[in-house]
């Protein structure tokens, strides 16, 4: 049973590398920015496989791919990962001001997010920008997100 069930994953695969590619060409860009933009499991799948060798996907997707980073959900967390894959050279600079966006406006009832962006900020190692969001989160009245300025680092 299990050598059949495997023979079907590997027909699977060929089938979705074989749409991956019909997908990637033409208008890949706006195709992927309008099914990200509906929050599609399979669009940031297919980003994240193509990424190592399609980084100009993820520096053209970078506001949407940024957006579906920001949250506790396993979907955000696929997006933390594919942005964390990108080289800091050709990340950073497009990142900044979505950061810095973010920041400039902790949202109490955004809690969710701007954990996720704790979450990313650390996971790229930029413990600079880390630590402009745990200030602007330590005094907030808000209790949970306080907590945002405590847990960050997790790993340090």
């Amino acid at each position: 049973m299990a050598d059949k069930a495997w023979k079907a994953l590997d027909r699977a695969t060929d089938s979705y590398l074989r749409a991956g590619d019909v997908v990637l060409t033409g208008k890949a860009v706006e195709t992927l920015r309008e099914r990200l933009g509906a929050s599609d499991p399979t669009a940031l799948r297919l980003i994240g496989d193509r990424a190592p060798d399609r980084p100009e996907l993820v520096r053209e997707l970078m506001p949407e791919l940024f957006a579906a980073a920001l949250g506790i959900t396993p979907y955000a967390a696929r997006a933390r990962f594919v942005l964390a894959g990108l080289h800091p050279a050709a990340r950073d600079s497009l990142l900044e001001p979505l950061v810095s966006r973010e920041i400039a406006d902790p949202d109490p009832e955004r809690w969710d997010e701007l954990r996720g962006l704790a979450m990313l900020l650390e996971q790229i190692g930029r413990d600079d920008m880390l630590e402009f969001l745990k200030d602007a989160v330590r005094d907030s009245p808000e209790e949970a997100l306080r907590w945002i300025a405590e847990d960050f680092p997790e790993h340090g």
